[in-house]
């Protein structure tokens, strides 16, 4: 699968746990957030993204920082969404 591809189909996981984020069903955001960190990790590992690690690294910083942590990077629903949206296919 291509970059595109995998960030488009993280992108989709991000989009369910913004859903749930907004209807205030905690369990549910998490399933969809622990979802894509893993979809991104796995993208981390695989080999020709070596070159994208540090914004992979970055992507995954940022979402625990939306959806568990503090949200200091004043992350919105909207910035997300644009971000994974630019890679869908």
């Amino acid at each position: 699968m291509g970059i595109g591809e995998q960030i488009s189909n993280i992108g989709s996981e991000v989009n369910r746990a913004i859903k749930y984020k907004n209807r205030n069903e905690e369990d549910k955001k998490r399933r969809f957030y622990e979802k894509a960190v893993e979809l991104l990790n796995l993208t981390c590992a695989d080999p020709k993204n070596k070159f994208r690690l540090g914004e992979l690294q970055f992507c995954i910083e940022e979402l625990t920082d939306f959806f568990v942590g503090t949200n200091q990077y004043n992350t919105t629903d909207e910035m997300l969404m644009k971000y994974y949206d630019a890679f869908l296919v």
